[in-house]
This record gives C-alpha cells, structure tokens and sequence, in this order.
C-alpha cells in the first residue's frame, strides 16, 4: 500500500529535474503537443513524446483529457477558434454594413487566417494549417467539426452575393474560393521555395485584398 501511495503522488506531480517551461502541466501539455504535431503530424505524434518534452508524467495527462483525440480537440480549437471568431467578427460588419460583396467576404475570410503579427502567432498559423491538411482520418473528424460553422456562414454569404449564377457555378466558385485560401496556408512555403520568393517580405492582409480582388473578377457573372 505504501508503494502504491508513493506512485500515486508521483503521478500527481511532475517528473522532478524535468520541467521544461514555466506554468501548469496543462498548459505545457498543450505546448508540446503543439510541437510535437507540427514535427509530426497527427498520427507520428504520441502522448508519450508530447509527455516526455512537457516534463510531465502519462498519469499527469489523464487528470486533463481521456485520451489523445480529447487532448488534440483541446489542441486544435485553442488555434482555430481565434481565427474563426475574427472571421466571423469581420462577417458581422459587413452583413450590418450592407456590403455583401464577394471581394469584400472573401477579404474578411482570408484576412483572418492569413495575418501573423508575432512569433506566437505564427506558431499558432502552423498548427492551423498543418491541422487543415493532415490525413489522418482522426485529425479530420476534429477539424471538421471546427471549421463547419464558419464555413457553411462564408458559403452562405457568397450564395447572396452571387444570386444570379446556378449551383453548378456556384460550386465551381466556392472551389476557386477555398483552393485559394487553403494553398497560401499550406503550400505557400514551397511554392516561395520554387520561385525563390522571400514569405517574410510579404504584407499578408495587403496580400488577402489582392486575392480577393482577383478572386472577385475570376468568378463574377458573364455580362
């Protein structure tokens, strides 16, 4: 029994000499995790190895979250809730201004996800993007549930800004739409790679009024 009430309060506790960062386990839970993901991806990236950088025991972890799905909709949400919530803020204006255009949805859609001010923020890009993409069908059915709502608004929106295309058009648009805002996010790096473009010269919301406008003029209806 004394052994057992020994391990219990070791698992109580974090791994002694291996704290890596200040403040609570979760939150550095929540960190390693981001790190660990954005190395490996969602299947590669173990509870053990989240664990092992965060300084912290396994036990520790379950105090938090039953299991590695419930931990990563904690994971993803705390990125793509920030962006959502800007978009869908941006989205409030226009429908109180009136201005339902699809250069200036699409603008307030892109501008969100593509701005980063800071090295946390860009962190926080990452782990969105990486998570948007990942193949796991695991990783997916979390992110789906993120994204719908935001989403089904945007393409609620362009319906009412392009009233007079028909379904096989709108759809085809929508797909020039969320191509464009996904590749810049998960892409964007190689392409500058291939073309030798320098990503931190670029003005990321100047570049979300450029795309929008480009987008706008591509899919607006044949006069």
């Amino acid at each position: 029994m004394a052994a057992v009430r020994l391990w219990q309060r070791m698992a109580d506790h974090d791994v002694p000499g291996t704290r890596t960062r200040e403040g609570s386990s979760r939150e550095r839970f929540l960190e390693a995790a981001d790190d660990q993901f954005i190395a490996s991806g969602y299947d590669r990236c173990t509870i053990r190895s989240i664990a092992t950088q965060a300084g912290t025991s396994l036990a520790s972890l379950t105090r938090h979250w039953t299991n590695k799905h419930r931990l990563f909709e904690e994971v993803f949400s705390r990125h793509f809730d920030p962006i959502h919530a800007a978009q869908n803020a941006r989205f409030d204006l226009l429908e109180q201004a009136g201005t339902l255009t699809v250069q200036a949805i699409v603008e307030a859609f892109f501008e969100a996800a593509f701005v980063r001010d800071s090295a946390e923020a860009n962190k926080s890009h990452q782990v969105y993007c990486l998570a948007l993409l990942d193949p796991s069908e695991e990783a997916r059915s979390i992110t789906r549930t993120l994204v719908g709502p935001v989403r089904r608004r945007l393409i609620g929106l362009m319906r009412r800004a392009l009233p007079g295309i028909d379904e096989q058009r709108f759809f085809l648009a929508m797909t020039i739409v969320l191509g464009t805002y996904i590749y810049p996010l998960a892409h964007g790096e190689r392409l500058a790679r291939i073309m030798d473009v320098d990503l931190s010269t670029i003005d990321w919301r100047e570049a979300a009024g450029m795309l929008s406008t480009m987008i706008a003029a591509g899919i607006a209806p044949q006069k």
